[in-house]
């Protein structure tokens, strides 16, 4: 079973719409399980002395690459969604 577009044409079975919910979870993995606890380690370490500041600067640039992986999966969806390859429904 699934949704029915215009036309007769299950959209949920689509390579695209499932690429992109696979591609959401992934998204949501990373801020929960890297993003999210790599920042509270960087945040809390911002309060200390200058030497700790010092030694947290690899976790700040491991935290932006994470960051920067999160937004390129978010963005490859937001073109799926868009693009729609394969879509009949000529929207």
């Amino acid at each position: 079973m699934g949704e029915v577009a215009e036309g007769g044409k299950v959209v949920l079975t689509d390579y695209w719409l499932i690429a992109s919910m696979v591609l959401t979870a992934a998204a949501a993995a990373v801020l929960a399980f890297v993003v999210l606890p790599a920042q509270g380690r960087v945040l809390a370490a911002a309060d200390g002395s200058p030497e700790v500041r010092d030694g947290v600067l690899p976790q700040a640039k491991a935290l932006s690459m994470t960051t920067g992986i999160f937004a390129l999966l978010w963005a490859i969806v937001v073109v799926l969604m868009i693009v729609r390859p394969g879509s009949t429904t000529g929207v």
